[in-house]
């Protein structure tokens, strides 16, 4: 085989283990990614959302069922009291004063989680909900 070929075959071949451990090592970022704790917590369960337990432990699963809460229910016009009996009282925090409840989600999503993500709701005059929406710290 001339020199030139086999230089190209093993520079190929070469390649191609690179290629697969690149693949191999993406794959396995990939699954440490915040979403990648979602797995089995994407639906809404109130159940689970009130388990501080679950909550705050390491899958923090809340930032993982709230697109479907949000998705499946219209949070406006709820009052407090009902706001709390699907969600559990959220503990007191010094993020976010404006808003009325404040709900810790877990790690924000994304490539590079930095922040928490949270769930926050501003209560109108009557005690409803005015509005409500996602935010990071």
């Amino acid at each position: 085989m001339p020199r030139g070929l086999r230089i190209l075959l093993g520079s190929a071949v070469g390649l191609g283990f690179v290629l697969a451990a690149l693949w191999i090592a993406l794959s396995a970022f990939a699954r440490s990614l915040p979403e990648g704790r979602c797995r089995r917590h994407e639906r809404f369960s109130a159940a689970v959302w009130r388990d501080t337990a679950q909550a705050y432990g390491e899958l923090a699963p809340r930032g993982c069922m709230v697109d479907d809460l949000l998705a499946r229910r219209d949070l406006h016009g709820l009052s407090r009291t009902q706001v709390v009996a699907l969600l559990g009282e959220p503990p007191p925090t010094g993020y976010f004063r404006e808003y009325d409840l404040v709900y810790w989600l877990g790690p924000e999503r994304g490539l590079f989680s930095i922040d928490s993500e949270w769930l926050v709701f501003r209560l109108n005059a009557t005690g409803r909900v005015a509005d409500y929406r996602l935010v990071t710290d």
